[in-house]
């Protein structure tokens, strides 16, 4: 066949109605939005301590007891976002990297962001803080990082607040 292939594309707008549950995670969520809190577990067994947080210890599959985490933490690894979807368009550039909380064993993947964001403001080994959007509906975009000398000029902006 020697014809060059060309696809066929239909636009549509689907609109779907969806709810879904956080089922054991869901404690976390519910501090998220009520409280503004960071929830991680420690397993009963082994003492690791989780983030984002397992029902079960991942390493011996046994229990795990919910606690609080520091809002602090250090970058293990980033990089800089400059395509997104819809939901982030705004925002770019923006980064993104796991983050291990003060007291957590485990690094949890959250969006970094800095008023003026260069590789050297979210490299490894840089310390960030949470902050947390106003309004909030108890998912992963609740909250996101910053590098912690930038802390109070984010949550001095209307939109944003501090963590407890």
């Amino acid at each position: 066949m020697s014809e060059e292939f060309k696809d066929h594309q239909i636009r549509d707008v689907i609109k779907i109605n969806y709810k879904y549950t956080m089922g054991g995670q869901s404690k976390f969520f519910i501090e998220l939005k009520n409280n503004k809190k960071l929830l991680g577990t420690k397993c009963k067994k082994c003492g690791k301590t989780w983030m984002p947080p397992r029902i079960n210890c991942s390493d011996c599959y046994e229990p795990a007891d919910w606690l609080e985490l520091k809002q602090t933490g250090t970058i293990e690894v980033s990089t800089i976002v400059w395509y997104t979807t819809s939901a982030f368009i705004k925002a770019i550039p923006y980064g993104i990297g796991f983050i291990k909380l003060d007291g957590a064993e485990t690094a949890l993947l959250q969006g970094i962001f800095s008023e003026n964001l260069v590789p050297s403001k979210i490299k490894k080994g840089k310390r960030v803080k949470a902050v947390f959007n106003k309004q909030r509906d108890g998912k992963m975009t609740d909250f996101f990082f910053v590098p912690e000398d930038e802390y109070d000029n984010w949550i001095s902006k209307p939109e944003y607040e501090g963590g407890v």
